[in-house]
């Protein structure tokens, strides 16, 4: 029997901080870069301050166990930020990208209207779950369509969360994420592409390597850290607070 567990608040809105920090950077994917990125948003960063106006909870800074273990290793925002520049220069993952917005644009499209277009005739949720039906088909599947939400690089660390959270008996909060994080870091990314041609497709649509180390992996051993190192951290930490 599957163990149902529940996202907090706050680990429930980390997809969303996460692909602000994408977009932030130009890049229209959201990779497990973009989610360890999400876990260290401060109280200065937009996102947080939206989500405030309108009441909405959000743990961040000490609040957050997973930021604080992390800035405790020397895992800070900037820091990381610098560390997936570096990743960039050396071509581990992808420079800033065009949005589909400016892409159409070229073409002279104005995304923007089609989409008011496709609203009025059809309603937004008619049009998202055609456009999933082509991303998602078995016979020549497409991995990105305008408006049909952001591609996942990182889904296995979606399936993770859960695993990490329900072999403890808990609800899914930042830490889980962050174990999950660092478990799929583990191992290379071609592990994630075994089998999977859409994947292999989605890779190099957004200029992504299909093997190496995974960047989270990169990232945090540039601290001189193990993932295990960090890993025990975590647990530690987790542990301290059930006792």
């Amino acid at each position: 029997m599957t163990t149902q567990v529940r996202f907090t608040d706050t680990a429930g809105l980390l997809p969303h901080l996460a692909r602000e920090e994408a977009e932030r950077r130009q890049q229209y994917y959201l990779g497990p870069e973009h989610l360890l990125l999400g876990l260290l948003v401060e109280e200065d960063n937009p996102a947080v301050r939206e989500l405030r106006a309108h009441e909405v909870p959000v743990e961040v800074g000490d609040d957050n166990l997973a930021a604080r273990v992390l800035r405790a290793h020397g895992l800070t925002s900037a820091t990381v930020r610098a560390g997936i520049d570096r990743l960039v220069a050396e071509g581990v993952l992808p420079g800033p990208q065009p949005s589909d917005a400016e892409l159409l644009a070229t073409l002279g499209i104005d995304l923007d209207a089609v989409m008011a277009r496709l609203d009025e005739s059809f309603g937004r949720e008619a049009y998202y779950y055609a456009a999933q039906n082509v991303r998602l088909r078995p016979v020549q599947a497409f991995p990105r369509a305008p408006g049909a939400g952001t591609p996942l690089i990182c889904w296995r660390v979606f399936m993770l969360v859960r695993r990490e959270a329900a072999a403890r008996g808990e609800d899914i909060t930042p830490a889980h994420w962050l174990l999950a994080l660092l478990r799929d870091a583990e191992d290379p990314v071609d592990v994630d592409l075994e089998g999977s041609s859409v994947e292999r497709r989605k890779r190099s649509m957004f200029g992504l390597p299909d093997h190496g180390p995974s960047p989270v992996r990169l990232l945090v051993e540039s601290h001189g850290l193990t993932l295990g190192q960090l890993r025990a951290a975590v647990l530690e930490e987790l542990d301290r607070l059930e006792g």
